[in-house]
């Protein structure tokens, strides 16, 4: 039998030593000892995730994928598990219940049931009660920012322009403040200024670049590189002329993932701050006046920025930079054509990027088709594919048939159990408490037959299987090789095959400059089918 240990840290947390990783994990391992529950242990951890987070909490994935009937699963309480009452719910009904492990909380020392209705609303209203916390903890957080705004101070991270200090207020407490940064304010008054004299954001990011400005994050995190999307960002920017706008974009969280979405006009926050302007308002006023020109001009002429028009478009990356690789018009004499070169040394310099390849789209992505259908997309490396998977099923077989031969040998414990425990309900008056365990016995043969049924596996059916994942791999491959012959259907293909994107590397052939071209194609687009045959008793 294995112990399970669940440890989990919100950023809520910080700060409550309850809540430590540390203070939960000694105090499970203590809890282990005194019950005798088992010798091995396995932890899983997730730190700072939040508690309606069941997207990206691989610790809690991880777990709930690894616990087999029997364990034990260990945590703090139900809040560490999740604070959704639905989904904590869903979560604890799928570990005790469907896969017949036991869970306690070592704070109350309770062993969860989740036998019957009873059990299942008093975790459905625990969890609701966790989550109104986490929603009160919610709204003081934001409440608390917004008395930041209305003071003055700063209530979200950095921002180009200014440099943060830590003030303390009459009673001691501690707060933050933006003051000028006076160097990267001159570098904002020059980007103003070419913008407001008609020069383009890619002249401006360009001209940064080639004379070493430092840019926005240099040295911690970003590209380190000015670019016309960052320029545009800037001149934007409302706090350079001394206004703070707070709250325009709200966090929801929807399907398991967090979405930012705008926030309505009245939640939003606007405070002048003189102190904090950089820009003047005249120059502010040009400039916003100039993009607005721009916007209807392009809302008159139908311009539309598109996106992953061209094959490779988002898949393919610059060797030499790591910069994004697009689609450019190019020209030989007087022949123009459209061509993939790098997007950086395009849009940000030579200082930058050096690399100044453009080659005609249809020969890169030509090679890249002619690579597929020459070399993976073939008989030889199917066959190849399809070997190591017969390897596989062949030796997973006995193990399968281990695994059969210990889930009899507890379903026959367990119906002796449910024998004994039938009788002595026949022979007490204590019918409550023993009906009860019976009930738990019961649930558990049940799960015990279902996972017997779903390993049984006869060599037959295997082959039957097996035959057919082959045939639909074959067609597979078919239906990709026709796919590349049809160029709407290019990018789907690239972006399945090459999941790991194709970097372009300047090369020579000859007198021309050319990409040369690196790649691992994945081929799991065609052998999907595999991934789940050796735990799928149906091979759905």
């Amino acid at each position: 039998m294995t112990v399970r240990i669940y440890l989990r840290r919100s950023k809520n947390d910080e700060g409550k030593q309850q809540f430590s990783l540390d203070v939960q994990r000694a105090g499970a391992r203590d809890f282990i000892h005194e019950r005798q529950l088992g010798a091995r242990i396995v932890e899983y951890t997730d730190d700072g995730k939040s508690g309606d987070d069941f997207h990206s909490r691989t610790g809690l994935r991880r777990l709930i994928a690894d616990v087999k009937p029997g364990d034990v699963v260990v945590c703090r309480d139900q809040s560490r598990l999740g604070r959704d009452a639905i989904e904590v719910t869903l979560v604890i009904r799928d570990l005790v219940r469907d896969r017949g492990c036991r869970l306690y909380y070592y704070s109350s020392g309770q062993e969860v049931q989740f036998s019957n209705a009873i059990d299942q609303a008093t975790t459905f209203i625990q969890g609701t009660g966790h989550q109104m916390e986490l929603e009160a903890i919610r709204s003081r957080t934001r409440e608390a920012l917004r008395a930041r705004v209305r003071a003055g101070r700063v209530a979200g991270g950095r921002c180009y322009g200014y440099a943060l200090e830590r003030k303390r207020d009459d009673s001691g407490r501690s707060f933050t403040i933006a003051v000028i940064d006076r160097a990267q304010a001159e570098v904002l008054q020059r980007i103003f200024s070419e913008y407001r004299d008609h020069r383009g954001l890619k002249a401006i990011a360009i001209g940064l670049n080639n004379d070493g400005v430092p840019p926005p994050s240099a040295g911690r995190r970003g590209t380190g590189s000015w670019s016309p999307g960052a320029i545009r960002a800037m001149l934007i920017n409302p706090r350079y002329r001394g206004l703070y706008v707070h709250g325009k974009v709200k966090k929801l969280r929807r399907n398991g993932a967090v979405e930012r979405v705008k926030a309505d006009p009245t939640e939003v926050l606007t405070i002048e701050i003189p102190e904090w302007q950089i820009i003047d308002d005249e120059t502010w006023s040009i400039v916003q006046e100039r993009f607005s020109s721009r916007a209807e001009c392009r809302a008159t002429t139908g311009q539309r920025h598109s996106t992953a028009r061209y094959a490779l478009s988002g898949i393919a990356r610059c060797g030499s930079c790591g910069g994004p690789v697009a689609v450019q018009h190019s020209s030989h004499g007087k022949e123009r054509f459209r061509a993939y070169g790098c997007s950086w040394h395009h849009h940000r310099g030579s200082r930058v990027c050096p690399v100044t390849v453009f080659q005609r789209t249809e020969e890169v992505e030509g090679a890249l088709v002619d690579a597929l259908q020459e070399s993976v997309l073939i008989p030889d490396v199917l066959d190849a594919l399809l070997a190591e998977i017969r390897c596989e099923i062949e030796a997973q077989m006995p193990k399968a048939a281990r695994e059969v031969a210990d889930l009899e040998a507890e379903l026959r414990d367990v119906r002796a159990e449910q024998k004994r425990l039938a009788r002595a309900v026949a022979l007490t008056d204590d019918v409550p408490e023993l009906a009860s365990e019976l009930q738990r016995r019961s649930a558990r043969a049940r799960v015990l037959e279902s996972q017997i049924a779903a390993a049984r596996r006869t060599p037959g059916e295997v082959t039957e299987l097996l035959a057919r994942v082959e045939r639909d791999a074959r067609a597979k491959v078919a239906n990709l090789r026709a796919a590349l012959t049809r160029p709407e259907d290019l990018r789907q293909v690239f972006k399945a095959m090459f999941p790991d994107g194709v970097r372009l590397l300047p090369d020579r052939v000859g007198k021309r400059n050319v990409w040369r071209i690196e790649a691992a194609a994945d081929l799991r687009e065609v052998g999907g089918a595999f991934s789940t045959l050796s735990s799928d008793p149906k091979g759905t």
